[in-house]
């Protein structure tokens, strides 16, 4: 062999050898890239998992708050309720009374006038008295 083909020959196997450690590094970085790859794919299934939990949690207290205070609120209802009651309660109770009043002087006064003798004045005389002392709200 001559100088020219062993010179070319050698820088053949230089420029294989180059290409070999070319291809070898490139292939490093072909294992970098899938690793960060997969690292960056890791990360973000566990951040999903993190923020699905996070919420969850946030989702779970906050409607615990709000049946608390769903039940604030309802009791406090009941307890506007029973106030405003109250008064019509001792106010029917009032008219109740008032309208048992009036039957008992309708009945004695219908019993009093109900064939009147004189010696039945007594009676409707009481009844006149009875009617004048009961305040009658016309």
């Amino acid at each position: 062999m001559d100088l020219e083909t062993e010179a070319m020959l050698q820088e053949a196997r230089e420029s294989i050898e180059a290409a070999r450690t070319y291809r070898r590094e490139l292939q490093q970085r072909l294992k970098g890239l899938h690793l960060a790859r997969q690292q960056i794919k890791d990360s973000a299934a566990l951040t999903r998992d993190v923020l699905e939990q996070h919420f969850s949690d946030l989702k779970g207290t906050l409607k615990k708050l709000l049946d608390e205070r769903l039940v604030t609120l309802l009791q406090e209802v009941d307890a506007i309720e029973q106030q405003s009651i109250k008064p019509l309660d001792e106010c029917q109770k009032l008219i109740e009374h008032g309208v048992g009043t009036a039957d008992e002087l309708v009945r004695e006064g219908e019993s009093a006038i109900h064939g009147v003798t004189w010696e039945d004045s007594d009676k409707l005389c009481s009844f006149t008295k009875k009617a004048l002392h009961i305040q009658l709200d016309r």
